[in-house]
């Protein structure tokens, strides 16, 4: 999802810019994760996740914020559509990470 934020958006600071961080993000959360032993409830990782979903919501919003003229669909396929994606996927890593043991 981020590499089409990146490529699709042709916007530096409301589709590039946050898609590359959000992306960064999700690595570095990933091999952190998986360094720590895949820990139940590592609040270093979950905090690391919380700057992507602020990526994601940048996205959504940042044409309508900033101004940029899009028409209607070209606005829901570049900048809504993977804003929630995005913000969507951090959010159910986040409550994956955040789970406690049964």
């Amino acid at each position: 999802m981020c590499v089409w934020v990146a490529a699709a958006s042709m916007q530096a600071w409301t589709g590039i810019v946050p898609a590359l961080i959000a992306a960064q993000l999700f690595a570095a959360d990933y091999a952190l994760w998986r360094a720590r032993g895949k820990p139940w409830h590592d609040p270093l990782v979950i905090v690391l996740l919380l700057p992507a979903i602020a990526c994601g919501l940048w996205i959504g919003v940042g044409g309508l914020v900033t101004g940029m003229h899009r028409g209607g669909p070209g606005r829901l396929l570049l900048e809504v559509g993977p804003g929630l994606a995005l913000t969507g996927l951090a959010c159910t890593l986040v409550s994956y990470h955040g789970r406690h043991r049964p």
